[in-house]
C-alpha cells in the first residue's frame, strides 16, 4: 500500500506555475513571491496533517557532519530540505514549527560560537510571514512533544520529548515529498535565477575553450567558480569538468592539472544555487578540424537536436519513462545514421546496444535537491535501473532532460564482445574513444500549455 495520499498534490496543483515567470528584479518582488509560497505551504501542510491526524510538525534546520568519525573536521552545514522548503534562513540553528490554523514559527538559536561566524544573512524573503522566537538553546524548548520531528539531530528530538516513532515518519515524509514535486512561482523563479548564475560560468568556459587556449580541468573549474562568484561549498554538487576521454566518466570530479591543447572535447556539468534551489546544466563542446573531431562535432549536434525533440515531448500526461525509452530510439537513429553501428533501430534498442552508449537515466526532478524527491513512486523497468523519475508529467514539475552518448571503455569492450560486434565500425569507434562522450542537459518546467525550457535562452 502506498504511503502517499494521491489527493495530496491536488492541494497545490491550482497554483502550479503555468509559464516562464519574469525574474524578480528587486528584494520586494522576491519577498512578495516568497510570501505567496509560504501561504501555499500553510494550506498544503494543513491538508497533509489533517489526513494523517498530526498535531504539529517540527523541522530542524540541519547539522554539520564530520568528515571522518575520529577527527574534529566538519563539512559545512547543509539545510534540511523540508526546512528550506519554507525558508532560506541559514544564519544559525533553527526550528520551523507549524500547527494547523496558526502562523508558522521560526525558533532560532542565538549565535554563541567563537570558532566561526554565522552564515551571511539573506533578506530577500518574507520574514514577516512567520512568528519569530529567539532562544539560547533549542533543546530547552517546551510544548513540542506531540509533534512529528523531521531532521537529523536525534539528540535534539529526544530533548524536545518527541517519541522515536514520531521522528522522520515515512508516511509524513512521503506526503511532504509529494508537495515538493509541484513548484510554486517562487520556486521556479529561484531555479531560473540559479540558471542565470550558472550560465555565466558555462558561457565563459565555452569561449575560453573554443579560443584554442591551452586548458586544464582544474583551471576550467576554477574559472567557473570565479565567473559564478562561488566556492566549492556554494555549488549544488561537485562540478563535472572533463576533457577528452574523461568526458566518458559520468561523475568525473578528480580534475587533471596538466594543460592540454589541440583537438579536444570538453564536457561541463555544473549548476548554481539561489535561495537553496539548484540549477543543473550540462554542455559538451569540441574543437579541432581533423576528421575525428569533425565526426564528434556532428554527434554533438545530433544529441543536441535529439535533446530538443525530447524537451518538446515533456508534456502533461506523458509518462516520463516513455520519454526515456524514446530517447533510446533517437539514439539508435544517431548510431545508424553516423555509420557507427550498422543495425536497425529496433534491434539496437531491444538488443541493449543503445544502453551501452547511454547507460544512465534521461533525467530527474530538480529543486531543493539536485536529484529531488517524490518522482520515483514505482520502480522503472529492469532495463532502466538508473532512471530516477517514473512519474506522469504534471504541470508544475521541473525536471532535467539529459540524453547522452558515451564511449566508456568497459562498455565498449562489452559492445565488441557481444552480438553487435560485426556491425560496429571499429575504426570510427577507435577514433572517437579519445573524445569520451557527450551530454546535453536543460532544466524544463511542465505547464498546461506545454514545456518551458528554463535554460536554452541563457546558454
Amino acid at each position: 500500500m502506498s504511503l502517499v495520499d494521491s489527493a495530496v498534490p491536488a492541494v497545490i496543483a491550482a497554483t502550479a506555475a503555468q509559464n516562464m515567470p519574469a525574474l524578480p528584479t528587486s528584494k520586494e518582488s522576491w519577498i512578495k513571491l516568497h510570501g505567496d509560497h509560504v501561504q501555499r505551504l500553510v494550506t498544503a501542510y494543513g491538508a497533509v496533517m489533517s489526513r494523517l491526524g498530526l498535531d504539529g510538525i517540527v523541522i530542524h534546520s540541519g547539522i554539520a557532519r564530520k568528515k571522518y568519525a575520529h577527527d574534529d573536521q566538519y563539512w559545512p552545514s547543509a539545510l534540511t530540505p523540508h526546512f528550506q522548503h519554507w525558508t532560506p534562513y541559514r544564519e544559525t540553528p533553527a526550528l520551523l514549527v507549524f500547527f494547523p490554523g496558526q502562523t508558522p514559527k521560526i525558533i532560532v538559536e542565538e549565535h554563541q560560537s567563537y570558532w566561526e561566524g554565522p552564515a551571511p544573512a539573506n533578506e530577500s524573503w518574507h520574514q514577516s510571514a512567520f512568528v519569530w522566537e529567539r532562544v539560547s538553546d533549542l533543546e530547552k524548548i517546551k510544548g513540542l512533544s506531540s509533534c512529528v520531528f523531521i531532521g537529523d539531530d536525534q539528540g535534539l528530538a529526544t530533548a524536545l520529548g518527541i517519541a522515536v516513532e514520531n521522528r522522520d515518519r515515512a508516511d509524513v515524509l512521503a506526503n511532504l515529498d509529494q508537495l515538493r514535486t509541484l513548484k510554486s512561482t517562487y520556486e521556479v523563479a529561484a531555479i531560473r535565477q540559479a540558471t542565470t548564475i550558472a550560465a555565466k560560468g558555462h558561457n565563459s568556459l565555452r569561449e575560453h575553450f573554443l579560443s584554442d587556449a591551452s586548458v586544464s580541468e582544474l583551471a576550467l573549474h576554477q574559472l567557473y567558480l570565479a565567473e559564478t562568484a562561488a566556492t566549492d561549498f556554494d555549488i549544488p554538487y561537485g562540478n563535472i569538468v572533463a576533457l577528452g576521454g574523461n568526458c566518458g566518466i559520468l561523475h568525473h570530479v578528480h580534475y587533471d592539472r596538466a594543460a592540454r591543447s589541440g583537438d579536444l572535447s570538453l564536457l561541463v556539468d555544473a549548476g548554481a544555487l539561489h535561495h537553496g534551489y539548484a540549477s543543473d546544466i550540462t554542455r559538451t563542446w569540441c574543437r579541432g578540424s581533423d576528421v575525428p573531431a569533425r565526426i564528434f562535432k556532428g554527434l554533438i549536434d545530433a544529441i543536441d537536436s535529439a535533446q530538443l525533440d525530447l524537451v518538446g515531448m515533456f508534456t502533461v500526461g506523458q509518462e516520463y519513462e516513455e520519454l526515456h525509452n524514446h530517447a533510446h530510439s533517437l539514439l539508435a537513429d544517431i548510431l545508424r545514421e553516423s555509420g557507427l553501428v550498422r543495425m536497425g533501430r529496433e534491434e539496437l534498442v531491444a538488443g541493449g546496444v543503445t544502453r551501452l552508449f547511454f547507460p544512465h537515466g534521461l533525467g530527474h526532478s530538480l529543486g531543493l535537491q539536485v536529484h529531488d524527491v517524490g518522482m520515483r513512486l514505482k520502480n522503472p523497468a529492469l532495463e532502466n535501473p538508473y532512471l530516477r523519475n517514473t512519474s506522469k508529467i504534471t504541470a508544475g514539475q521541473v525536471c532535467t532532460i539529459e540524453p547522452g552518448l558515451y564511449f566508456i571503455p568497459t562498455l565498449m569492450k562489452r559492445l565488441l564482445e557481444g552480438h553487435a560486434r560485426s556491425a560496429v565500425d571499429t575504426k570510427m569507434l577507435d577514433a572517437l574513444m579519445p573524445f569520451g562522450g557527450i551530454r546535453i542537459e536543460d532544466n524544463i518546467l511542465a505547464t498546461d500549455s506545454g514545456p518551458v525550457n528554463l535554460t536554452r535562452d541563457l546558454i
